[in-house]
């Protein structure tokens, strides 16, 4: 399916791209939860991620 979200096994950043463009890591269609971090200076699940601002899986399979 095109168009289809992923996750990065590594960082778990969400894109569509079967190669994380953050990180460069395997990308999976197996992945559960969303987090989308808009200011990761204010945010301590973005602390707790080790995350910047964007899309985020909460768990990657």
């Amino acid at each position: 399916m095109k168009g289809e979200l992923k996750a990065c096994r590594n960082c778990r950043r969400i894109t569509t791209e079967d190669i994380c463009p953050t990180c460069g890591g395997e990308t999976t269609t197996e992945w559960h939860g969303y987090v989308f971090i808009l200011d990761k200076d204010k945010s301590k699940i973005a602390e707790a991620m080790g995350a910047d601002n964007g899309e985020y899986a909460l768990r990657v399979r």
